[in-house]
């Protein structure tokens, strides 16, 4: 062997070791590409049919129920009857007090009618102190009829406290009196609901609160109805997230439910996000929690002579089988590590040991 083959053979020997002393750098991992859904999975979230309106419904006064015939399910409109007190004593109270009126207004009419013929005659033919103090007794009369009036219609207000009635349009929930029974102001007797104006509560995820909320439409399944979805909108949302689960929740308006939709019945809310574009999923084994919280995903990145690690902080979206929809973050083209992952750096030199090509994911 000449001198140049020798420094040949050192020269490629060397490289080799330096190429193995690389490989032997460089943490092995899995990549898989993203699973491109063209239909784009829509975000569902089970919620609570509720009522914009629902009341514990206390008597304005205390007494006796002496009618209590709106049971479970009775359907009312309001200002209807629900529950009625005895109101025996409030009515022969309001009874004097409406004969006390009667006679002040009789006192008025006579006090009125000495005034005229005092004014009548003048002061040639009249004593001006005679007239002044009729003038005086039928001012007494006026302001003895106005507060006899006062007092008739406020122990006609008393009276009509003695009736519960039905606030809203709505029906009955629970019945918590019955005749005999001695009532208390404060302590309800009938819970009573509006069956019109449902709304549907649903807890989103902090990570798809944007999404949802940006949606073009929202369907509404009732759960195990038989029931056809139908058109809903979102009202409203929390200002606030729920410290423990992370979940944000936004209230759903109803649009023309079926009668036989109820408050208390589970049910189901459909968002299609407002993109047409193409949803990513990935195998969840890629996901990885920062310090701070958030989601984030590893990459393998081309350096020119390999593969590097770089990170990528994403938000995702439902979950379908072994796959998690990647709201914003990541490229559909990305090569994404979800074996050997753990411990990765920034920047850390990377060696692809197996690259999968991702299947249809189950729906």
């Amino acid at each position: 062997m000449n001198l140049n083959q020798t420094s040949r053979f050192v020269f490629t020997l060397m490289a080799g070791l330096a190429c193995q002393a690389m490989a032997e750098d460089q943490t092995p991992v899995s990549v898989s590409k993203p699973l491109l859904d063209a239909n784009q999975s829509r975000f569902q979230f089970t919620g609570t049919i509720t009522s914009e309106r629902v009341a514990s419904i206390s008597p304005r006064v205390a007494g006796l129920v002496a009618k209590a015939n709106a049971e479970m399910g009775h359907s009312a409109k309001a200002g209807d009857m629900l529950v009625a007190l005895d109101d025996t004593l409030a009515r022969m109270e309001l009874r004097e007090k409406e004969l006390n009126l009667e006679a002040a207004q009789a006192e008025l009419i006579n006090s009125k009618r000495r005034l005229d013929e005092a004014v009548n005659l003048g002061d040639a033919n009249f004593p001006r102190s005679e007239r002044e103090n009729r003038e005086t007794t039928y001012r007494m009369a006026q302001i003895a009829v106005s507060r006899l009036e006062t007092l008739v219609e406020t122990q006609r207000e008393i009276v009509e406290r003695h009736r519960i009635i039905a606030p809203f349009d709505g029906m009955v929930a629970e019945k918590m009196a019955e005749v005999g029974e001695w009532v208390q102001t404060g302590n309800p007797v009938l819970q009573f609901v509006d069956t019109d104006n449902l709304r549907l509560d649903v807890q989103v995820p902090q990570e798809q609160l944007a999404l949802v909320m940006g949606s073009e439409t929202v369907m509404v399944k009732i759960a195990g109805a038989g029931e056809k979805a139908f058109e809903a909108h979102i009202e409203a949302r929390s200002p606030q997230v729920d410290p423990q689960t992370r979940t944000f929740q936004v209230r759903i308006e109803l649009n023309k439910p079926s009668p036989n939709v109820k408050p208390g019945m589970s049910a189901v809310a459909i968002f299609k996000p407002s993109s047409e574009a193409a949803s990513i999923f990935i195998t969840r084994d890629a996901l990885l929690r920062t310090t701070d919280g958030q989601v984030m995903v590893w990459v393998a990145e081309s350096s020119g002579v390999g593969f590097k690690a770089s990170r990528r902080i994403v938000q995702t979206g439902p979950t379908s089988g072994d796959y998690i929809q990647i709201v914003s973050g990541l490229q559909p083209d990305a090569q994404i590590i979800f074996q050997g992952n753990e411990s990765l750096q920034e920047g850390q030199a990377i060696r692809i040991v197996e690259s999968v090509i991702p299947v249809e994911r189950q729906r």
